[in-house]
């Protein structure tokens, strides 16, 4: 798995639905699919982790939206 991290500082929740929206859109016209999909509120905005099974296709989607692959494959 290759993990995505994406930080949305200082974001109110209404932020929440807007910004899922644009990664959906982002992913669907580059037909990716990432395998997991999650957020956190925490106390300095909003995170999103998101997980691709291609490697080629996190990085895109971290650069698309200022994030940074986590790690490289699980080792097995």
């Amino acid at each position: 798995m290759f993990p995505v991290e994406i930080l949305m500082k200082g974001q109110a929740e209404d932020a929440l639905t807007v910004r899922m929206t644009e990664m959906r859109q982002w992913l669907d016209h580059q037909r990716f699919e990432p395998s997991t999909f999650r957020y956190t509120f925490t106390g300095s905005g909003i995170v999103f982790v998101v997980h691709f099974t291609i490697a080629t296709e996190a990085a895109a989607f971290a650069t698309e939206f200022r994030g940074r692959l986590l790690q490289g494959p699980a080792a097995a």
